[in-house]
């Protein structure tokens, strides 16, 4: 009889820290078959690095990362977003970072080190590190690479934890600059997935005035891909009446630039944004006649041509994604852990995630849950939780299982 372990101890996520070593398989995308999820070594890879990590930090410096954002910060299913930047100088007009508390001025680096900031997402009960854990995003909230030699400590620490990594970018990416993203990957057998944003020719120096042109972003993608990484087109936000008339020139442009796929996204309005694409005389009409409601919520704007537009990027011969958790898991060569391909946006990618080939042994995720304290019963495709000990435990769940939590309401009306 295989033993059960008790749930993993709080002090393990509160006070230790330290330097990690990957234990993630070699990188190879070549490969046709996806790498196979092992729950239990999962979670004792977490363990071992939050170990190492112990006699790494002083106690005011553990202290500091303890009270960091990203050790509370739920899983989406884009992964966990890790900010490397506080606050975009770029401007965008369709931006949301205004509604979410940041700002258009006085950029500054995160203030965590790349080691404090791997030690944060350790102590994170949420976060799985490894080649099969929870998939990092980068770019949620401000350009990335504003200030590049501080970001690529944080790069590195990161790979150094061995998880998928993925970016979003309209910096000018450099040959130079390309290379040294390429080289963390390659030293710590790391995949990252680099998505480069293109929304517009026609309007970019409306929408985005103060970013690096669409040409010199184009020029990033070319770099990427003689550095051997996988540039991704980031075709979002399309934009109702405003830019879906050039989805054609853009996917040509960035097809012949390098580009091996591209991951497209909806618009998500608020009224700040709203105002300020009238201000500067874009068409809003369409975006008014799809949405009911625009107030201080963000609210994405209905897009019935997803589906052509996904049809386009295949035709174009480039791998159409409609979540940007598919494009990383693909870069990856691993199952999504988001599971897409049992009841997300799946778009049967060459990744080709299947349901029950792909996914862990039904005793082995029991095993696995139970020493993060979360109790359930598998059924087929579906995790039925017994118990909600945490916050988000939903997509802890699905990276663990590759499956689909199923949550009772009141475990959702608690949350």
């Amino acid at each position: 009889m295989v033993q059960i372990h008790p749930p993993l101890p709080v002090s393990l996520f509160t006070g230790y820290s330290g330097a990690a070593t990957t234990l993630s398989p070699s990188f190879s995308r070549l490969s046709s078959v996806l790498l196979r999820v092992s729950p239990l070594e999962l979670i004792e890879n977490k363990l071992r690095l939050l170990r190492e990590f112990n006699n790494s930090l002083s106690p005011g410096q553990k202290e500091r990362v303890i009270n960091d954002s990203h050790v509370k910060r739920n899983v989406r299913w884009c992964g966990l977003t890790v900010h490397f930047t506080i606050n975009c100088p770029f401007q965008c007009s369709y931006c949301y970072i205004e509604d979410m508390g940041f700002s258009f001025s006085n950029p500054k680096p995160y203030p965590l080190s790349g080691r404090e900031l791997a030690f944060a997402l350790l102590l994170n009960p949420r976060f799985l590190p490894g080649r099969t854990g929870t998939l990092l995003a980068i770019g949620a909230v401000s350009e990335p690479f504003i200030f590049f030699n501080n970001a690529l400590d944080k790069l590195e620490w990161l790979a150094k934890l061995g998880n998928p990594i993925q970016f979003s970018t309209k910096q000018y990416i450099s040959s130079v600059m390309a290379e040294k993203i390429k080289n963390i990957s390659s030293k710590y057998n790391t995949p990252i997935s680099p998505l480069v944003t293109i929304i517009s020719f026609e309007f970019s120096d409306l929408l985005e005035n103060k970013a690096p042109n669409p040409e010199k972003r184009l020029d990033s993608i070319k770099n990427l891909r003689d550095a051997g990484l996988s540039p991704i087109l980031f075709l979002r936000p399309l934009i109702p009446g405003v830019n879906l008339h050039e989805v054609d020139s853009i996917l040509t442009a960035a097809k012949k630039a390098g580009a091996v796929g591209a991951v497209i996204g909806s618009f998500r309005i608020t009224l700040k944004i709203l105002q300020r694409l009238e201000s500067i005389d874009i068409n809003v009409k369409q975006i008014k006649r799809r949405i009911k409601r625009i107030d201080n919520v963000q609210r994405s704007i209905p897009l019935p041509e997803k589906k052509l537009i996904l049809k386009k990027i295949r035709d174009y011969g480039l791998i159409p994604w409609a979540s940007a958790c598919c494009a990383n898991s693909w870069t990856a060569n691993v199952p999504c852990p988001s599971a897409c391909f049992i009841n997300g946006p799946c778009t049967n990618c060459p990744n080709n995630c299947n349901y029950p080939r792909d996914v862990p042994d039904d005793k082995d995720v029991a095993q696995a849950l139970v020493r993060l304290g979360i109790k359930i019963k598998v059924k087929g495709s579906n995790v039925l939780l017994l118990n909600y000990p945490f916050r988000g435990v939903e997509m802890t769940v699905r990276n663990i299982s590759r499956r689909v939590p199923i949550v009772k309401k009141e475990f959702k009306k608690k949350e």
